[in-house]
């Protein structure tokens, strides 16, 4: 008979019997412990796949409560009895869905209710301060007792399977019970995490991405960062840390922090945190009042908010076309200045597409209040993993990958896209993060994303579909941080006030930029993805991306450009007459049409990149659109404010259009179909008599009609 079948005299009853037992409030483990764990191990790695008798009988029989949670506590003396626990525990702690076999279990009605509740039961068990301690403990000591010298694979499992046990076990909380059984997932989920920072997971965190042997547990870190941060927005962390650091850099730089706040506190402000203080008050000129109290965090696609800087220049306050002007060489720096940008993640698309099965990768906001101590153990892993870790594990990914990019490596492309937020912190150098914005990685990141668009194209129809947008979405968001997060340091822009490292952050970003401007294949990925965004299957969150992506990546070029005669061999002009199509447009339109949501740099980059094509390139046909121009007029009639050359922008499109309709409607009527079958508003249909000139053209902006 075999072992797995559990019978009331022998099997897991006689096994659990060798584990250890009680002696008052200490649980001793017996002396044939590790051979009964072994044993229940080997039977586990062998159960049958479709009717794991193995965990059901290890469910219904409480054994984690009783026997390996205690074994687990108690055995700090026996490292190997507790690589034994350990590796059970991660096994049992797999979800369901996760488990093969599990579409049989429902066809055949066997239950399922005793696995949900071990899993249930096990996280609750993971509240217990002692549990903290004892793996937090037992990882700190292999370190210290193995130093510099290579750690045996034992002591490797047993790092990795504590990461992913402790990653499923935080993971139970977005998994669906189909039983009646309430779990308060919730509150055990912070208490947890709370358990575990408190006996300084941060600092084993850290210290296990400095190690060698980084490529065996890698992929569990992440994997646990990502589900400890899935509804952290980043913002929080970042203002509260702003402000601590500020304080800290302070001391370092003058000595004194007394000193420091009395005569220094001005450049401090304007050095340190002045690209945050506008997250809490915008000013009037960028009309961002108008859409920050509605701003609902989304960390799952994220949107920047920035302090839009619209250079006049010697420009008319009307749009003057000329033919001198077309062929003069663009100059972004003069439309539109995303010099002081911050970021902040906005509402998402109420079409998001996200399953429960891709959650672990998506983010969410959590309205519910936070407890200061607990969000200030969280704001320092994510600065730590930032700054001591993200670097070294991005270089393993390319050191490891050549090519090929395992699943698992999604992971590490969330936690660029997170973590690189943090380079808004003060003491965060380029350096901490070269590794994660340099140029193989965007390199590496653009490829991955050519492919992963085509895997998602092709799979359309498939129910693979969804989670293939997903890794196209971090992917997108991943590079969108990365072009951010440098020209964040290539324009200096409130990191450090000591001038020797801002110099240094400046140089290494224009080194970067140089050797992107070597290749443009980045640049052709982004007029690929744009021109091929379909609003019916993707969301808007992509969109911005793409386009905020795209858009940092063209100011930091100019940027460059301006300042060094050497990369004269690209040419903006040319790379915006690539956009110059009714589809690329068309995408554009798409996203200006959610402006009343919009942060004002996204509206702004938009139509910036509409200028270009309509003065610039000189296809202002290609922005004859019903959907832009009824965007046009809904923009007016909302009174929705706008920089002053976005408004000449609307007003001079549309004037042509309604100039040209007059002497060539069958013409207008065609290009207003060309690219969209939509039914033009009524508000595009009082536009457009109005510049037909039926009404004066500025009684719309009146509200006259």
């Amino acid at each position: 008979m075999e072992w797995h079948i559990m019978t009331g005299d022998g099997g897991l009853n006689a096994v659990s019997s060798n584990l250890g037992y009680y002696m008052g409030n200490v649980y001793v483990v017996s002396e044939s412990c590790e051979e009964s764990l072994e044993e229940i191990l080997t039977n586990l790695q062998h159960e049958d796949k479709r009717k794991r008798n193995v965990r059901h009988s290890i469910a219904i029989s409480q054994l984690i409560k009783t026997d390996l949670i205690p074994i687990l506590i108690f055995s700090d003396n026996d490292p190997t009895v507790f690589s034994l626990c350990i590796r059970i525990l991660a096994k049992l702690s797999t979800p369901i869905e996760f488990l093969d076999g599990v579409q049989q279990w429902k066809e055949n009605g066997s239950p399922l209710q005793e696995l949900q509740n071990m899993v249930f039961d096990l996280k609750k068990s993971f509240t217990d301060q002692r549990v903290a301690e004892a793996i937090v403990t037992e990882i700190r000591q292999i370190m210290e007792d193995f130093g510099e010298e290579a750690v045996p694979q034992v002591q490797i499992d047993t790092i990795q399977s504590s990461f992913v046990l402790l990653g499923n076990i935080l993971r139970s909380q977005h998994d669906k019970a189909n039983s009646g059984k309430q779990c308060k997932s919730m509150g055990q989920h912070e208490q947890i995490i709370r358990n575990f920072l408190e006996e300084g997971f941060s600092q084993v965190l850290v210290s296990l991405c400095k190690r060698p042997e980084l490529k065996h547990w890698m992929t569990s870190i992440l994997h646990l960062l990502c589900v400890i941060f899935k509804e952290k927005p980043v913002e929080v962390f970042i203002q509260s840390l702003a402000e601590d650091r500020r304080k800290s850099l302070a001391v370092t730089l003058w000595g004194s922090e007394e000193n420091t706040m009395s005569d220094k506190d001005n450049t401090i402000e304007d050095a340190i945190i002045e690209n945050l203080r506008h997250k809490v008050k915008l000013s009037e000129e960028d009309g961002a009042s108008t859409s920050s109290e509605n701003t609902r965090i989304d960390l799952a696609n994220g949107e920047e908010e920035n302090r839009i800087d619209v250079v006049n220049g010697d420009r008319d306050n009307s749009i003057n076309v000329t033919n001198d002007d077309r062929e003069n060489k663009i100059n972004v720096d003069n439309r539109i200045d995303l010099v002081n940008a911050d970021r902040e993640n906005s509402e998402s698309d109420s079409d998001s597409r996200q399953s429960d099965d891709q959650s672990t990768l998506s983010y969410v906001s959590s309205s519910s209040s936070w407890d200061p101590d607990y969000s200030a153990l969280l704001q320092d892993l994510a600065y730590a993993f930032t700054r001591n870790g993200l670097n070294r594990c991005s270089l393993e990914f390319k050191e490891t990958t050549r090519g090929i990019c395992p699943v698992e490596y999604t992971y590490l492309h969330w936690a660029i896209g997170y973590c690189l937020q943090f380079s808004q912190v003060p003491g965060v150098q380029l350096q901490d993060i070269s590794e994660s914005v340099s140029s193989g990685m965007i390199s590496c990141l653009s490829y991955l994303t050519l492919r992963m668009f085509e895997v998602y194209t092709c799979a359309q129809k498939c129910e693979q579909a969804d989670i293939f947008f997903t890794r196209l979405c971090i992917l997108a968001k991943a590079l969108r941080e990365m072009f951010t997060t440098l020209s964040r340091y290539l324009n200096d822009n409130c990191n450090t006030i000591n001038q020797d490292v801002s110099q240094d952050n400046r140089n290494t970003a224009i080194q970067i930029i140089k050797q992107i401007l070597q290749s443009k294949n980045v640049y052709d990925m982004y007029v690929l993805l744009i021109r091929k965004y379909n609003p019916e299957t993707e969301t808007v969150e992509y969109l911005k991306d793409l386009v905020m992506g795209n858009t940092e990546l063209i100011l930091m070029t100019q940027h460059v450009m301006n300042q060094d005669d050497s990369v004269a061999d690209f040419q903006i002009k040319p790379h915006i007459e690539k956009f110059a199509s009714f589809e690329v447009m068309a995408s554009y339109s798409h996203l200006l049409s959610k402006f009343a949501d919009n942060d004002p740099v996204v509206n702004e980059a938009t139509l910036t990149m509409m200028f270009h094509v309509a003065a610039d390139v000189n296809k202002i046909e290609t922005l004859y659109q019903a959907s832009i121009l009824t965007t046009f007029s809904n923009i007016w009639e909302a009174n929705f404010s706008l920089s002053q050359h976005s408004e000449n922008l609307i007003d001079y499109v549309i004037q042509q259009f309604c100039e040209m309709a007059q002497s060539d409607m069958a013409g207008s009527a065609y290009l207003l179909t060309k690219s969209e079958k939509k039914q033009i508003n009524r508000a595009f249909i009082q536009c457009l008599a109005l510049h037909m000139g039926l009404y004066p053209v500025l009684s719309l902006h009146k509200g006259e009609i």
